[in-house]
């Protein structure tokens, strides 16, 4: 059985105006930007209430 991990994480100014995987791999070094880039297009991460769909948008 897979143990869920929830995160919770306020970007830096910055991160702003930068590609959502990128500034998360920073934020979370020990996870591969790989996976970050999974987690987004399984629509396991949000961005002020709202699922994200796209790893290289710019937040």
């Amino acid at each position: 059985m897979l143990k869920k991990i929830q995160h919770t994480v306020t970007l830096p100014k910055t991160l702003f105006k930068k590609r959502l995987d990128q500034s998360l791999k920073q934020c979370f070094p020990n996870y591969s930007r790989s996976c970050i880039k999974n987690w987004i297009l399984n629509k396991f991460i949000t961005l002020d209430g709202n699922i994200v769909e796209k790893p290289k948008k710019k937040y």
